[in-house]
């Protein structure tokens, strides 16, 4: 098996990536890492439990965190791993606590059948701001490495940063104290967003142009192709209905207006990935209300963890769609990978179908 090292070094001699010394030296902490992994024993994990049980990987936008963690994944030989993104996780969680209302320490069931399928555990972009989350994360994770799953993780923010200024953020404290206790902490130093080196940009999205909806149309249709088509219609998501201007088995576009409005969640964005690889989202305003904010985040984020393609119209610049609020640090991680997704070697990417399993079918 190649070992990360030399991949990254073939990769950067190659000029597929850029190199640098930061990089180079966590691919060498995962290495030895893969190597003690697999030196394991039943044995030694019950009666002789590790120090730390994973690692936390924060650095700014664009640092290379997720390329690195993927690669982890993909290279890890054991097959008892899944990888996913943060909120997706949280989700799912969620939904299993929901079926377990009757049960006493409901989340101990959740890490025992979590460790059922998995030994590891990849989470992109751990981002901590709503108080549901915030209050069960502590006692979940203490219950993961409970059952000895390893947790990979990667964010923006270091773990004594995470819930900054939310609501009863005390009763959060024990998490970072668990974080800095049982994970290995990384600062992935860098002073470059990688994502910004692509200088191939392709023309899906529409930026300050007369008649946009003409040229959507074309963009659509060169995707589409043969396809059956259906247009100003809806679509049932999560029992509800979401209007869409077109579709076809590959491809949906929505107005601004309805994928971010009121009444959507990530949850909608999350079921539609299952169903679409590419997506159209028209007439992108500047954004002020935060919560819609927050949304055209979380779908950004959920497009592009899956490597699901985007065009996009708006008559102002990308950087002028969010550019003041409570989430403007947020939005420059959307803004960065915005930046990304125009790129042919993004276009080129195969979708991603990292997904978690049914809890319930377990046991």
């Amino acid at each position: 098996m190649q070992t990360l090292e030399n991949w990254y070094i073939e990769q950067t001699t190659n000029k597929n990536l850029e190199f640098d010394n930061a990089q180079l030296s966590i691919l060498q902490q995962f290495d030895n890492f893969i190597n003690k992994f697999n030196s394991r024993s039943f044995f030694q994990d019950w009666f002789n439990k590790p120090k730390y049980l994973g690692y936390y990987i924060y650095g700014t936008v664009g640092c290379g965190k997720s390329m690195i963690m993927n690669k982890l994944y993909r290279t890890f030989p054991d097959k008892a791993k899944t990888r996913m993104h943060f909120h997706e996780f949280m989700y799912q969680i969620q939904h299993e606590l929901s079926t377990l209302k009757s049960h006493d320490n409901p989340l101990n069931i959740v890490a025992k059948n979590l460790s059922k399928q998995y030994k590891i555990i990849f989470l992109d972009e751990m981002l901590v701001n709503d108080i549901a989350t915030a209050m069960i994360l502590n006692n979940l994770f203490r219950s993961l490495f409970e059952q000895n799953i390893y947790i990979i993780t990667t964010s923006n923010s270091k773990p004594d940063d995470l819930y900054s200024g939310g609501l009863m953020r005390e009763r959060f404290l024990p998490a970072i104290e668990l974080f800095n206790t049982k994970l290995n902490i990384i600062n992935l130093v860098s002073s470059n967003d990688y994502r910004l080196l692509h200088d191939s940009t392709n023309n899906l999205f529409i930026i300050n142009e007369q008649n946009p909806n003409t040229l959507l149309d074309k963009i659509f249709h060169s995707i589409s192709k043969d396809e059956a088509i259906d247009k100003d219609n809806s679509i049932e998501i999560n029992s509800r209905q979401i209007p869409f201007i077109q579709l076809s088995s590959s491809i949906i576009w929505f107005d601004f207006n309805i994928i971010c409005g009121d009444k959507r969640s990530q949850l909608d964005y999350l079921m539609l990935i299952k169903q679409y690889q590419w997506f159209i989202i028209s007439d992108i305003p500047t954004i002020v209300d935060k919560n819609i904010a927050r949304r055209f985040i979380l779908l950004i984020d959920v497009l592009y963890d899956n490597q699901a393609k985007i065009a996009l119209s708006t008559h102002i610049s990308l950087e002028q769609i969010y550019h003041s609020g409570d989430l403007i640090d947020e939005f420059a991680r959307t803004l960065s990978r915005l930046k990304e997704m125009q790129t042919k070697e993004y276009i080129n990417k195969p979708p991603l179908t990292y997904k978690i399993k049914d809890l319930k079918n377990v046991g």
